[in-house]
């Protein structure tokens, strides 16, 4: 089968290639007629095994050659299509890209640039540096025992930095602990001033956990980390960072209890409206017996990287009929589905129950420990 000889022929000379090669370039590798050389490509190139730069580009391995991999291939397209839902109301700040393991390589999945003239460039397809920031974080999973490594498992991200550009990269964790993917921003030099950087750590690390939890992870926790760094003394979270958290893309833990008066503990989605906390309950959701017995409920909810900022609010649940919700139950569902998935698709069966927690207590702490004595305040 000389076509299927030349695809290989053609896939394996790219792979060989990080910076891609030219029409040319393939044709002096590839036997046989340009024309049928370019008829393959095209073929591969409509379904994504290779991708171009430009219409004068050079070729690169495209991200279905990637999702051939045994068992990753709908995690693969699950993992783009969130990355393009990530910034749908408009370009990020920075150019951002998505870059995966493949063996001892790391292809850039996808990247969504940056609207402005100099901007850095990650072409899908192309081959992310191993040194680089993702490639770092990608590394970190494996358990290594480089101080670097160990680093980046305890801060949650990596950083790079040129005389170009620097890069900031975060895990995306399916199960919410080990990663199949990096998130990662380049930011041209001249633009990556010391007073912005912490922003960007913020926005990346935030954005990989939003990622994380379009793909199923309920709490993220990268790598399943517990650092031994030192840190700062424990100090109570001002209102306006207890608001910050409570706004972000987190999780939250919340605690009830059983009849028979042990502890249940249970990972929700929830909406913050300023005041109160809403959740919903699916239709065999087991905690709704039993704060309908017991409406005192306690809600955690952490980041998991140094300075371990939390919160801890302590309060009633009270159940809120349809009517009563804002945007009704399914608004509610919807916007929940939105933020934590990027899309406001939910399943219309029946049972899902609205409650309001409302809170006579929130506090939030940073460092070691679950309070600073005597600093405690009331919601």
């Amino acid at each position: 089968m000389p076509g299927a000889v030349r695809a290989l022929d053609l896939l394996e000379a790219l792979a060989a290639e990080p910076d891609g090669l030219s029409p040319a370039e393939l044709s002096s590798v590839v036997s046989g007629a340009r024309s049928t050389l370019y008829t393959l490509i095209n073929t591969l190139r409509e379904r994504d095994y290779i991708v171009q730069d430009d219409s004068r580009g050079r070729y690169r391995i495209g991200p279905a050659t990637w999702g051939l991999v045994p068992d990753q291939t709908d995690m693969t397209a699950a993992l783009v299509e969130a990355f393009e839902q990530l910034h749908d109301g408009g370009p990020p700040p920075e150019t951002m890209a998505l870059v995966t393991r493949a063996g001892d390589g790391f292809p850039v999945l996808a990247e969504n640039p940056a609207d402005h003239v100099v901007r850095s460039v990650y072409p899908p397809g192309s081959a992310h540096l191993p040194a680089g920031a993702a490639a770092t974080v990608l590394r970190a999973g494996g358990g290594s025992d480089a101080d670097h490594l160990r680093e980046v498992r305890t801060e949650g991200y990596a950083s790079r930095s040129t005389s170009d550009v620097v890069e900031i990269a975060a895990p995306v964790c399916a199960d919410g602990r080990q990663p199949i993917a990096a998130l990662m921003i380049g930011i041209p030099r001249h633009r990556a001033e010391d007073t912005t950087i912490p922003d960007f750590v913020s926005l990346i690390r935030s954005d990989a956990a939003r990622l994380s939890h379009r793909l199923g992870a309920r709490v993220y926790n990268p790598y399943g980390q517990a650092t031994s760094q030192p840190l700062g003394p424990r100090r109570l979270l001002d209102e306006s960072e207890v608001s910050e958290l409570l706004e972000g893309e987190w999780g939250i833990q919340l605690a009830c209890v059983r009849e028979d008066g042990t502890p249940h503990l249970v990972p929700l989605w929830y909406e913050w409206d300023g005041s109160s906390l809403w959740v919903t309950a699916t239709p065999g959701a087991s905690w709704k017996g039993y704060v309908s017995s017991n409406d005192m409920v306690s809600l955690t909810l952490d980041e998991p990287w140094p300075p371990l900022r939390r919160v801890f609010v302590r309060g009633r649940a009270v159940p809120v009929e349809d009517g009563d919700v804002p945007g009704g139950l399914l608004g509610l569902r919807q916007r929940l589905a939105h933020r934590y998935l990027g899309s406001s698709d939910v399943d219309p069966e029946e049972g899902w129950r609205a409650y309001r927690i409302d809170p006579f207590h929130i506090h939030g702490v940073e460092g070691l420990g679950n309070s600073v004595p005597g600093q405690e305040r009331a919601g």
